[in-house]
């Protein structure tokens, strides 16, 4: 992947943590399954797509690599959060 690719790919998922994190907090404020599902698929996305181009990047000796697993590691702590309020919604806790 080349630089520049791989600032365009970051940027797109910056982009999408933000969407997502906006629908969780909406999820969260006002009772709607919609946002719920989709800042819960953008929140995996965003892991999912963070980590597998974080090692591609590491495989190729670029320096998005950490870039990417840094992300991938913020996302995933926002996303615990997510799910615990989540929980503590529904009373599962």
């Amino acid at each position: 992947m080349e630089t520049r690719n791989g600032l365009i790919t970051f940027g797109l998922f910056v982009l999408l943590f933000a969407f997502s994190f906006v629908f969780c907090l909406d999820a969260l404020s006002i009772p709607n399954n919609l946002y719920g599902v989709l800042a819960l698929i953008g929140f995996v996305i965003c892991i999912t797509a963070s980590l597998f181009n974080g090692i591609v990047a590491r495989q190729n000796g670029e320096a998005l690599g950490v870039w990417f697993s840094s992300y991938a590691v913020v996302v995933s702590i926002v996303f615990v959060w997510y799910l615990t309020r989540v929980g503590s919604a529904f009373k599962w806790w």
